[in-house]
């Protein structure tokens, strides 16, 4: 059961809010990723909107690895595509348009990145069931929701569906007004990240 009923998805119509100057002091992509993303991983960027985060993991991948950009909206994916134009990020980046009821993906990943993201899942169950199906044995995820706009309720709620399917909290990095944690499959040595 669900208890995300009054779910909203961000508009493609305002989606350059999502890459506005302000937000690049404030949530500087780069900061975030340095110390979790490494080159030769496989990462899943879930719910890209415009790839504000996804370009950077691409470019900390330096040419090994790849970003699987996952959008339930086909017009926030086509403001990414337009971003990549002829770059040679678009050979990294594979372009993942999910219905919203299923992720519909087998491959494996070895991280998980959902920024602002959860809260805007309808069918939230089926898609932490889905993650299930894709993880490695050391499979982290950050998961990151805005405070003002996810309450610590809700926040938890997401926490307690992800430890459903076996992970835990083992970091809890500080990011400019969100809530954040870093999360691992329960039978793993923590990476060492955010030292």
């Amino acid at each position: 059961m669900n208890n995300f009923p009054k779910t909203h998805l961000h508009s493609v119509e305002k989606a350059s809010a999502l890459d506005s100057k302000v937000r690049l002091l404030l949530q500087n992509p780069r900061r975030i990723l340095r110390k979790i993303i490494h080159p030769g991983m496989t990462v899943l960027d879930l719910g890209c909107g415009t790839g504000y985060f996804t370009l950077e993991i691409a470019e900390l991948l330096e040419k090994k690895g790849k970003v699987i950009a996952a959008d339930v909206q086909k017009g926030m994916l086509d403001v990414l595509i337009l971003k990549l134009g002829n770059s040679e990020l678009q050979k990294q980046i594979q372009i993942h348009n999910n219905p919203e009821n299923t992720l519909n993906l087998t491959e494996k990943v070895d991280f998980i990145f959902a920024f602002y993201a959860f809260h805007e899942m309808k069918f939230i169950d089926n898609i932490t069931n889905d993650l299930q199906k894709i993880l490695k044995t050391e499979t982290n995820i950050l998961i990151s929701e805005q405070k003002f706009h996810v309450s610590k309720y809700a926040f938890n709620a997401i926490i307690q569906k992800l430890e459903n399917i076996g992970f835990e909290v083992y970091k809890r990095p500080k990011i400019f007004l969100s809530r954040t944690a870093i999360m691992k499959i329960k039978t793993q040595t923590p990476v060492i990240l955010y030292k």
